[in-house]
């Protein structure tokens, strides 16, 4: 018995999932900006009554949903997919009382059992705002109870009102009866078919054109065509002019009208003097190159002693492995396969670790939220959506989730785009591929003034597949998905002081995927690949100069494959590592492992990037160049090398129309410009 179910809902970035977390004591990404739930999450919370369920709502400034995730929010408060919530604890953000309270009113429509957590109160008062939730709750016929999620403040009172949920009441019912009075229906028959309140959101969304969100049944639809589009216009304008004249009349009850924010509000006023630097059209763009350039320095500078140490811990581990054993395929296997293959993706994990850290604590800042506005600009310009950027910039962790997140986008077509654009962006499955061509090709000593060509190269590589899914993007909306741009819509919250404890849980979390991957996905694809490489063995009288990969199968394919990859400046070996990139972009690091380990170099023990560096043709001219690594990192920003992101495509889209253009476009085009990058640096003289 799981007891009540309880939506949390509220607008975008009132602290929803913060409060979530505190509550139910899971680790779900919290975000300084809004956009960042997407999808119902659940949660157990035990209360002195018993357990209740929470149910994570996305963020929804209205009930009139213009995009999916609002659309998911919608369906369930209403009760359209699944019966509607025992009771709805609705997060308000304090600091902006004024807009929040709308969707307030709409809850009152609906008639739900509501509990209000008045968020924020830290900013509110920064803010030079008094407000006073006792005086809130009674204006409204509902228990108020002041909370700031990121401290944990008021969590104990929330858990104290969840217990005791059955006593919840529905706010005021006599303003329930003025906004339900309010206007006149266009329809009897709509009206008939769906009740007062449900009617006013079919036509809503009659009116705003979205009524394919709200799961219309064929009646409901039939009985819309016959409403005039211009009529449900009028009506939907002036349902929301009665919904703010009652926000109003509460505002005015509590005094709020009255106060007057404070000369220095210390929390917005110093965002605002930040911002006008931080977002300035030029200086905000060079600030956010330079903190870009110090992130992927220190990422280099920071995490080599960790690195080391790890290779030395898997080189003991593999020596200790081949005494215990003695020779043979076992053998071979584990220290080949499983210790090699996989250690050499798990040194990569300081530095992946390092990126999520300095990522999370940007983002916590709420310098992310501008960094996006400052791309925003550029953008709206190509004919982009504003909210784009928020999954847009999620995918420098992972296309998956944030494929997923494109649900905040209200138009298709733009969504559509949106994940199209997202494989672009490099993830951090492309992160160890990055720094180990950069490791093993290009001098760790080199500097360009105060930072390393290491740093600098990895910084381009981030820049180019930035600026190349923005001019896909631009391209795509003015052909095949060619579509009016959409007005600029992006939120900034706050600056505030990053939670150090949340931002390790996520850096946590997240290395700890990647982690898991290695023990999955990437075991499972080294151990195969070994097995293609090993087998079958060379003949006994061959001669010694013979490659023992070679003759094996995996061999054989990546020789077939050589005239493709030559004119990228690719053996068969590197093409075996690319096909085996496709399950996840990471094997391509354990793939090579594999190689220099089967091919039983002299220092088979020395890290990765040392043998690639030193690795030669028969001819005793290098194998690897930093004009070839910089041709092999050219094709990773634009190959779409991961089966999961085409899955997830596939499942937002509900077509394999897309994915497969996704592949076939996107290899198509990394293919064409990494033999550009090659032949092109050949003819000016670089190796």
């Amino acid at each position: 018995m799981t007891g009540p179910r309880i939506a949390l809902a509220g607008n975008p970035n009132v602290g929803k999932t913060s409060l979530f977390n505190a509550l139910t004591g899971a680790r779900h990404k919290v975000g300084n900006y809004a956009g960042v739930t997407v999808d119902i999450r659940s949660g157990q919370v035990q209360t002195a009554s018993g357990l209740v369920t929470l149910q994570d709502l996305p963020g929804t400034y209205s009930l009139t949903p213009i995009s999916e995730d609002e659309a998911v929010a919608y369906r369930c408060l209403t009760g359209s997919d699944t019966p509607p919530p025992a009771g709805v604890l609705l997060v308000v953000d304090a600091a902006n009382l004024a807009r929040n309270l709308y969707l307030v009113m709409q809850l009152t429509e609906l008639g739900l059992p509501v509990c209000i957590a008045l968020n924020m109160m830290d900013v509110a008062r920064e803010a030079g705002l008094a407000i006073d939730p006792q005086k809130l709750g009674q204006e409204l016929g509902v228990r108020v109870i002041p909370t700031i999620a990121r401290t944990g403040d008021g969590v104990p009172e929330i858990i104290d009102a969840l217990a005791n949920s059955a006593s919840w009441v529905a706010p005021a019912d006599e303003r329930r009866r003025r906004l339900l009075a309010s206007g006149e229906t266009t329809s009897t028959a709509v009206d008939e078919l769906a009740g007062p309140a449900r009617a006013r959101w079919l036509q809503a969304a009659h009116a705003a054109g979205t009524t394919q969100l709200l799961n219309c049944k064929s009646d409901e639809r039939e009985a819309l065509r016959a409403v005039d589009r211009g009529t449900a216009e009028a009506n939907a304008a002036h349902w929301i002019e009665r919904r703010y004249r009652e926000v109003d009349a509460v505002l005015d009850a509590i005094g709020y009208h009255n106060t007057t924010q404070a000369a220095v509000a210390p929390a917005m006023g110093r965002s605002e003097r930040i911002d006008r630097i931080l977002t300035h059209r030029i200086w905000g763009l060079l600030i956010f190159v330079g903190v870009m350039a110090l992130l992927f320095q220190s990422i280099f500078a920071w995490a080599g002693p960790l690195m080391d140490g790890i290779e030395a811990i898997m080189g003991i581990v593999a020596d200790a492995t081949r005494t215990w054993l003695g020779p043979g395929v076992l053998t071979d296997l584990i220290t080949e396969g499983v210790i090699g293959g996989v250690g050499n993706v798990i040194v990569f994990v300081p530095q992946i670790a390092l990126l999520f850290l300095f990522l999370g604590l940007l983002e916590d800042t709420g310098y992310l939220a501008r960094a996006a506005f400052l791309i925003d600009r550029i953008m709206a310009r190509v004919g982009l959506h504003g909210r784009a950027f928020v999954p847009l910039l999620s995918g420098y962790a992972c296309s998956i989730p944030a494929i997923m997140g494109t649900r905040t986008i209200s138009s298709y077509r733009d969504r559509l785009v949106t994940m199209l654009m997202i494989p672009y962006m490099s993830c951090s499955a492309r992160l160890p591929v990055y720094l180990l061509i950069i490791a093993a090709l290009f001098p760790a000593e080199q500097r360009v003034g105060p930072l390393t060509v290491g740093g600098l190269m990895l910084l381009a590589m981030y820049a180019l597949s930035t600026i190349s899914a923005l001019l896909i993007g631009a391209v795509f909306k003015r052909t095949i998905l060619k579509s009016p741009t959409p007005p600029l819509v992006l939120e900034l919250p706050p600056y505030r002081i990053p939670r150090l404890r949340n931002t390790f849980l996520h850096v946590y979390d997240r290395t700890g995927d990647f982690i898991r991957g290695a023990g999955t996905v990437i075991l499972a694809m080294t151990v195969v690949l070994w097995a293609l490489l090993s087998f079958p063995k060379p003949a006994a009288d061959a001669p010694e100069s013979q490659s023992p990969i070679s003759v094996s199968i995996g061999g054989q394919v990546g020789q077939a494959m050589e005239p493709v990859m030559a004119p990228m400046g690719q053996d068969g070996q590197m093409a075996i590592a690319i096909l085996g990139s496709f399950a996840a972009r990471e094997v391509f690091v354990s793939t090579l492992g594999l190689v220099h380990g089967i091919e039983g170099a002299d220092e088979e023990d020395a890290p990765l990037r040392e043998l690639m560096a030193d690795a030669k043709h028969p001819d005793g001219s290098p194998k690897h160049t930093p004009l070839s690594g910089l041709a092999v990192m050219v094709f990773f920003v634009y190959a779409c090398q991961c089966m999961s992101t085409l899955a997830v495509l596939k499942r937002e889209t509900q077509t394999w129309r897309w994915p497969i253009f996704a592949f076939v476009s996107m290899t198509g085009l990394a293919y064409v410009l990494a033999v550009a990058v090659y032949q092109v640096g050949r003819m000016l003289g670089y190796t």
